[in-house]
């Protein structure tokens, strides 16, 4: 069989310090590959590099044979002709790649030129309740997961012969995973190769993948082992004071009703894990929580002070201000007395980081930095919204580990959205499930 892609001595350099290597890599129709390595590593600088779609400023060398030609050689319009036709790239942030004036329908059928049945089906089928109405809605009125699962629709109607996926399924409850896994298989079952970037080893050993490790500069064909979450020790005090609390919470969409009469309550010093099906209201109620939606029925008791309930979005990249970089956006909200460069330390965020704009951040530095600007603020409420997603094992130890001793020794309670359970039994006091308007522990 002609193999799809074939890399030779591939080498990424951008100043002052940042370089990356893959010495060599083939992919044939019905393969997976996967790139693993730490946060900043390099894994969707190098996706992007493979089909010559880098930025300006990052210098290439080596060889990429895309289809049978070399890249290189390739013209624009004819690079172009061959991303459109033949390959799929799923990006990291789902939610940056749909245009938030179009409904996700028309979109879709923009995609693949497919009908809007069509489209209805094809997210039924990935797990999507009630897919006919969703199609009709626009980006923002759906959740993360749904966002990856459109993505992942428009790849299985497209059929392309190469799926570039790039932490594709860090939204994804346990039952959407297994729903992605099988229609992954099913792209690899009609011919179709799998590139992927993630630290999922679910995702890996689920695919059967070929799993390229970052060693010293490379990435390079081998395994290692993930390190163990750190586990939180049950306090034995008795419950502390009331942080927040919401009583009898009512949401509306429209006709859709999504909570009515949800009560919640934090105390100080505590976390509590709110899992849940992906659409199921989530970020929903952390936005309730932290002031930025207004529910129709119900109240919130918040700190009195304003800055007290910080929030770290799901989508990092949309919450960090475009064109500005992370040392001014710190500037305008560190409280006095906070020590942001031993905050960013505790959580391994580079000094340089702190020059550069949300843009020129991987994926691992952004989610990160917005946890370091929630941070600054100095809050006793943190509510954080799947703020793991795309971070290597070794940077989600330390983010945990960071978030544990705030809690412990300055007592900042935390409402943590996740779809991992392990993570939430390891680390919350107490663990919700959501699920039709309801909590359950």
């Amino acid at each position: 069989m002609p193999l799809l892609l074939e890399v030779e001595g591939l080498s990424l350099q951008r100043a002052p310090s940042f370089a990356v290597a893959l010495p060599k890599l083939s992919l044939l129709p019905g393969e997976a590959v996967s790139l693993c390595g730490p946060s900043g590593s390099g894994k969707s600088s190098v996706l992007h590099a493979l089909f010559a779609n880098h930025r300006p400023h990052v210098r290439v060398s080596g060889r990429v044979q895309l289809f049978g030609s070399d890249t290189a050689v390739l013209t624009p319009e004819e690079l172009r002709k061959l991303r459109r036709e033949r390959l799929c790239f799923i990006v990291q942030d789902a939610m940056s790649a749909l245009d938030p004036l179009q409904p996700i329908g028309r979109q879709i059928q923009q995609a693949t030129n497919c009908t809007a049945a069509a489209a209805a089906v094809a997210l039924s089928e990935l797990g999507i309740d009630a897919a006919s109405e969703l199609v009709l809605r626009y980006p923002h009125q759906i959740s993360g997961g749904q966002a990856q699962r459109v993505l992942l629709a428009v790849a299985q109607l497209r059929t392309p012969d190469l799926v570039v996926a790039d932490e594709p399924s860090t939204s994804l409850d346990d039952q959407s995973m297994r729903r992605w896994l099988a229609a992954m298989q099913t792209l690899k079952a009609r011919g179709a190769a799998l590139l992927l970037a993630t630290h999922d080893r679910q995702l890996i050993d689920g695919l059967g993948a070929q799993s390229y490790e970052f060693v010293e500069g490379a990435f390079r064909l081998g395994s290692q082992k993930s390190p163990s979450l750190p586990v939180r020790a049950r306090r034995k005090t008795e419950p502390a004071e009331v942080v927040l609390a919401a009583v009898g919470i009512g949401v509306e969409f429209g006709a859709s009703r999504l909570f009515d009469g949800l009560n919640f309550t934090l105390h100080r010093g505590e976390i509590v894990a709110v899992t849940g099906a992906s659409g199921v209201g989530k970020t929903t109620l952390a936005k309730v929580l932290a002031s930025q939606l207004t529910p129709q029925r119900g109240t919130v008791q918040r700190p009195l002070r304003a800055t007290a309930v910080q929030m770290v979005f799901q989508d990092a990249f949309a919450s960090l201000t475009p064109g500005r970089t992370l040392a001014s956006l710190l500037a305008e909200v560190t409280a006095p007395g906070v020590a942001v460069r031993d905050l960013a330390s505790a959580l391994q965020l580079p000094a340089a980081v702190f020059g550069c704009t949300a843009a020129q951040m991987s994926g691992g530095e952004r989610r990160r930095a917005a946890l370091l600007r929630a941070l600054a603020a100095d809050p006793e409420v943190l509510i954080l919204d799947e703020p793991f997603l795309a971070l290597d094992p070794v940077a989600t130890q330390r983010m945990v580990l960071c978030l544990l001793e705030l809690c412990e020794r300055r007592g900042v309670a935390m409402v943590l959205i996740t779809h991992d359970h392990e993570l939430a039994r390891a680390v919350a006091d107490r663990v919700l499930e959501l699920s039709a308007n309801v909590f359950s522990a």
